[in-house]
């Protein structure tokens, strides 16, 4: 089933009520209410239940929390540092953490999907890259035909190192480029020249990578309608694999450097969704597939044709093909989701690096779920993934009746079908054209947590 892509008019009455703060449902429960009480034991415990799987395969995410320079735009935990050394004291915990989980996962060591994200992996030497790749291998297993995935930053990537991600096994590569234009560049502290960028591009297609994404980011700091639809014909020109374009998530009380970006300059509400629209409109013009609420991918590309046979997945990693439901994080800040819970690691070094030395796994907190966290959690990501709910299939997983359930649910969804978010195909809930623009408040409807008086928490804007 070929999904058209399809242009919408966005009223400013819309924007203006369904513009709010809510999460982006990387995670169902979301971050915010995972638990400090979740522990190493918890844990522990998650790991045998996954080694009771063994034939099951599994994804890795690696975090290399390391940058040369501070992006102010940026709210992921990193380290920023260009203290030599640091990198191999910490490659020394990566591989002390990797085997004290191998060893509890048993005989389950196969892994269909692994990814370097950070910060910047490319911090890392070539050297070191060639390192930890050994470390990962001498405790797991690639499977035939699995996804092995890296962020680089071209500003600090080098061809030597490309060639060598490739040597050892890469064929997905995670470019972030964000907005060529300097003005904006300068705005975020971030100066990457469209020549660094064209030349790591051409490297990894001389390098052989089987896909190559670029991250652009809309609703930054003085962009403008001009000025990104430069950006976005220089991209479509290079011609990209896949390409995610993310929201700026200006969350100042989370992450204060971003106080350095003044608030009048940067797009809001009706502004921001313009940028969105139209890098979404002409993507679509240049061929591509649009995917989930951000992504978009050349037709022939693994997300184009999972996304018309409803098979996307969708993790920290953004959305992927891999059917590997469990994923295990390493290093400082990494999240994992396994045995029904998730974990993550402490953010700071010390305590992950004291963990560590006392032979502990590094969790700093989680969640284990509940049954309706497992239900509910499954339906926001249909609706992320796939824009539809499948009601059969929710009764084949669950054993729960979609209607019966959801009852509460469905009276909250009124507003949304009476303007044409929503509607019934039978007895399954699709969510149209119009509705895929404000998905995140969709899938607001179906998350209990923010019914709690003490759920409203701040997330980044919705649109």
């Amino acid at each position: 089933m070929k999904r058209a892509n399809k242009s919408v008019k966005v009223t400013r009455d819309l924007l203006v009520r369904y513009d709010k703060p809510g999460p982006r449902y990387t995670s169902y429960p979301t971050a915010p209410e995972w638990q400090n009480s979740f522990g190493r034991s918890e844990y522990v415990e998650a790991l045998a239940d996954a080694a009771s799987r063994p034939d099951q395969p599994l994804s890795a995410y690696i975090h290399i929390p390391f940058c040369q320079e501070r992006c102010v735009f940026c709210a992921c935990n990193t380290v920023v540092t260009k203290k030599a050394g640091i990198a191999d004291e910490y490659l020394d915990y990566l591989d002390k953490e990797l085997a004290l989980v191998a060893e509890l996962l048993g005989e389950r060591r196969t892994l269909m999907q692994l990814h370097w994200g950070g910060g910047t992996p490319t911090y890392l030497t070539v050297p070191q890259i060639k390192r930890l790749m050994a470390s990962i291998q001498a405790h797991f297993k690639l499977g035939e035909g699995a996804e092995v995935a890296i962020e680089i930053d071209p500003r600090v990537t080098s061809r030597d190192q490309v060639f060598t991600l490739r040597e050892l096994g890469f064929n997905r590569v995670s470019m972030g480029v964000q907005d060529l234009n300097p003005k904006v560049q300068e705005a975020i502290t971030r100066y990457q020249t469209e020549e660094e960028t064209i030349d790591i591009y051409r490297a990894c297609r001389e390098g052989g990578f089987l896909g190559i994404n670029f991250d652009l980011v809309y609703g930054l700091p003085y962009q403008c309608e001009e000025t990104w639809e430069q950006t976005l014909k220089t991209v479509i020109e290079l011609r990209p694999d896949r390409l995610a374009v993310y929201g700026y998530a200006h969350v100042p009380w989370i992450r204060p450097f971003q106080k350095q970006i003044p608030d009048d300059t940067i797009p809001v509400s009706a502004e921001r969704y313009e940028l969105f629209a139209l890098a979404r409109q002409m993507l679509m013009d240049a061929g591509y597939q649009a995917i989930g609420m951000d992504h978009f991918a050349v037709p022939e590309d693994e997300l184009s044709h999972a996304l018309d046979e409803r098979k996307l997945h969708r993790n920290f990693m953004g959305y992927s093909v891999v059917p590997a439901a469990e994923m295990i994080g390493f290093g400082s800040s990494s999240i994992g989701e396994i045995g029904g819970c998730y974990a993550q690691n402490h953010v700071r070094l010390a305590d992950y690096y004291d963990a560590i030395d006392r032979c502990e796994l590094p969790t700093g907190r989680g969640f284990a779920l509940s049954l309706d966290d497992r239900i509910r959690r499954w339906v926001i990501r249909r609706l992320m993934c796939d824009f539809y709910i499948d009601t059969g299939a929710l009764l084949k997983e669950f054993g729960v009746g979609y209607s019966e359930y959801f009852a509460e649910e469905e009276k909250s969804l009124g507003e949304f079908y009476s303007e044409g978010l929503v509607a019934r195909d039978g007895e399954n809930l699709q969510v149209l054209p119009l509705g895929k623009v404000f998905i995140r408040n969709v899938a607001m409807v179906f998350d209990a947590y923010l019914r709690k008086p003490e759920g409203h928490r701040q997330f980044s804007r919705t649109v």
